[in-house]
């Protein structure tokens, strides 16, 4: 404790800031899911094994609200598509409740909970939430990313 005191006021006397914020850095990003939010994604991508299973989540800015459990219509272990005219149902119900499209999920059965060459190549919605659930392994667990342009940036989930 002593050490940093003095390499903070060594700093201060600088004219430095060991404040990030003040720094001009920005703080992670991170999305809000209520508990009952992940336990039913969950409960969702396990029916589907042994295949992936998907859907889209909405609520608001970066509050996870509802699920919208899609059918998969390339059931395999290893992808997932969504039916376009499904989607648009879906879209309208979303609008009907006030909420905002903010998020994809599928599973990854029997992997882990990262994007695969496929998910990082056919994304189409850079502003959009991608969150992946590892289910059938020895540990369940879902992540959130970002994927633009080939370019994937982990989120924090704030479990709530």
């Amino acid at each position: 404790m002593e050490l940093r005191k003095r390499i903070e006021s060594r700093w201060k006397l600088k004219g430095r800031n060991l404040n990030l914020r003040d720094a001009g850095a920005t703080h992670k990003e991170s999305v809000r899911m209520p508990r009952r939010i992940y336990k039913r994604i969950m409960i969702e991508v396990k029916k589907g094994l042994p295949n992936e299973a998907c859907g889209l989540i909405s609520g608001s800015t970066n509050l996870c609200q509802t699920i919208w459990p899609m059918r998969n219509t390339e059931p395999t272990p290893y992808s997932f598509a969504m039916d376009p005219d499904e989607q648009d149902h879906v879209m309208v119900e979303m609008i009907h409740k006030k909420e905002i499209f903010m998020g994809i999920y599928h599973s990854h059965p029997y992997g882990s909970p990262v994007p695969s060459k496929d998910d990082v190549t056919f994304s189409q919605f850079p502003e959009v939430y991608y969150f992946i659930a590892a289910v059938g392994g020895r540990k369940e667990e879902i992540r959130c990313y970002k994927i633009n342009n080939g370019k994937v940036k982990h989120i924090d989930i704030v479990f709530e």
